[in-house]
C-alpha cells in the first residue's frame, strides 16, 4: 500500500511519521507547523499541490530544511 513517509530532523533521533491519505498527511503537516516545526515557513496551498503532485506520480520526495516527505511503497 502507497503512503505519504514525513521525517522531521531530531538531531540524532528524527521523527518518522507514515500517513496512507492526502488529508492525513496535510493535517500531520499543519500540526508540525505549528509544533516542532514552528520556526519553518510553510505554505499549506504549495504543500497541497505537492502532495497531490505525490498522489499522481509527479513528484517522489521533497526535502526541506528541518523535514523531508515521500510517497513509498510498503505498510503505511
Amino acid at each position: 500500500m502507497k503512503h505519504y513517509e514525513i521525517t522531521v530532523s531530531n538531531g540524532d533521533y528524527p521523527l518518522t511519521y507514515r500517513c496512507s491519505t492526502i488529508a492525513e498527511a496535510y493535517g500531520c503537516l499543519e500540526t508540525l507547523r505549528t509544533g516542532l516545526l514552528h520556526d519553518r515557513e510553510f505554505d499549506m496551498d504549495d504543500v497541497m499541490e505537492l502532495l497531490v503532485e505525490m498522489l499522481h506520480g509527479k513528484v517522489l520526495s521533497h526535502n526541506c530544511a528541518g523535514w523531508s516527505i515521500g510517497f513509498c511503497e510498503g505498510e503505511g
